[in-house]
């Protein structure tokens, strides 16, 4: 990961994979197809590491925030990188050792419902009846947030929902609250994902390790504080040093995902993907070990999101970002390609077809903004990876040398199958 303002990546190009054969354009479709059969990692893309900058605590604030909404097709590149985390207070919540045992999940539901209306007509002679049937659908979870097109992300004290329009996947509204916990956050890297029932968990990072918190109704209107719950702290495993998780991710089966950063927030050594094994929302943070990243050809995954394989939503075939740089990953096995460089930083959320009304998926991405911009959301194009110009700027909290999209992304995952062994 590097630093905004820190020099740019060269163009965008295709890598070269094993055995050194070199890819030509060609289509998403294919070369998702393709991509699913790599059986050895990449080489190596590092980032610059950039120096820890310190960054000071917000001031909290219940005011919400005027948005601006642009429109227009224009693509750049830009780059951008997250900083080290100041505050050491990491809270009380317990902390469990890590386990082995396979957690119990359940896939997301699918339930027609079926109702009849009948209609009696009666004149002096003749008794008709007519009955229609009409039947309703429900594509995913059965909650408003999870069955509608929408994405979170969340700094500091802050918890800014962004209501997406189903009908072009513009943005409709945007909207920042007051983030309250019951235990101090630190003002780190926020990692975010939304569970079936519609609710959050986060994860501020820093480098005395993760906290994990849970705000189980996340307001979507103005001046609505969201209140946190913290469920603790990661607990180590072994490591050399505190587990620092980035970026966190739900899979088909409602199954939660940590990114481990590994030994520091800038390369992947000891990167490593976790899955939570114990009842999370109780505390019991307790997780196992699904892959080894250190040899990923991500060279350090800043947020994770779900992928798009022939039209339909792919938990192991996912996308990720790296510092500007969009990837696509098989996070069971951490082989990739490139895809983009792109105008966000670290935040990325693809959300399905079955949100929409023409039925086709979308990707967004999120900018880190700076101590004086706010963090920009953008629509990516799935065909060329190439990003559009902002949707809507976030608010500029006035960090005083922090970014103003220092988060991850979130929002619904709609109903598939996992790949994800286990």
């Amino acid at each position: 990961m590097r630093l905004p303002g820190q020099a740019g990546r060269a163009p965008r190009h295709w890598v070269t994979v094993s055995n050194e054969v070199n890819f030509l354009p060609m289509t998403y479709s294919t070369r998702a197809a393709l991509l699913s059969l790599l059986a050895a990692p990449l080489g190596l893309f590092a980032c610059n590491p950039g120096d820890p900058a310190s960054t000071d605590t917000a001031a909290v604030s219940d005011a919400s925030t005027a948005t601006t909404l642009t429109t227009g097709p224009d693509d750049t590149t830009g780059d951008g990188e997250t900083t080290t985390a100041t505050d050491p207070t990491l809270g009380t919540g317990d902390a469990s050792t890590t386990t082995t045992t396979d957690p119990t999940t359940e896939a997301l539901p699918t339930t027609d419902a079926t109702t009849s209306t009948t209609t009696t007509t009666t004149d002096a002679t003749t008794t008709t009846t007519t009955t229609t049937d009409t039947t309703t659908t429900e594509t995913t979870g059965g909650n408003g947030l999870w069955d509608s097109p929408n994405l979170w992300y969340s700094v500091e004290n802050y918890l800014v929902y962004i209501e997406i329009d189903p009908a072009d996947g513009s943005v409709v509204t945007l909207v920042s609250n007051e983030l309250v916990a019951d235990e101090p956050l630190v003002f780190g890297q926020n990692g975010l994902t939304m569970l079936e029932d519609g609710s959050l968990i986060g994860s501020r990072e820093s480098a005395e390790g993760t906290q994990i918190f849970h705000v189980a109704d996340p307001p979507t209107t103005e001046n609505t504080p969201a209140q946190a719950t913290l469920l603790g702290v990661v607990p180590n495993d072994g490591q050399d040093q505190p587990i620092r998780v980035e970026a966190l991710y739900t899979d088909c089966d409602g199954r939660v995902y940590l990114m481990d950063t590994g030994e520091d927030v800038s390369s992947n050594v000891g990167n490593r993907l976790l899955r939570f094994t114990g009842a999370y929302l109780q505390g019991d943070l307790a997780f196992e070990v699904i892959t080894d990243l250190g040899n990923a050809s991500v060279a350090d995954i800043d947020d994770m999101s779900p992928g798009i394989v022939d039209g339909e939503v792919s938990d192991s075939l996912g996308f990720a970002m790296d510092s500007s740089n969009l990837w696509q990953i098989d996070y069971t096995t951490g082989t990739g390609m490139q895809q983009a460089d792109t105008d966000g930083t670290w935040g990325i959320h693809a959300l399905g077809g079955p949100l929409f009304d023409d039925l086709q998926p979308r990707l967004y991405i999120l900018s880190s903004g700076d101590d004086e911009t706010g963090a920009e959301l953008m629509q990516v194009d799935l065909d060329d990876f190439s990003n559009s110009r902002p949707l809507v700027t976030g608010p500029d909290y006035d960090f005083n040398g922090g970014y103003n999209g220092w988060s991850g992304l979130a929002g619904p995952l709609t109903e598939c199958m996992t790949t994800i062994p286990g």
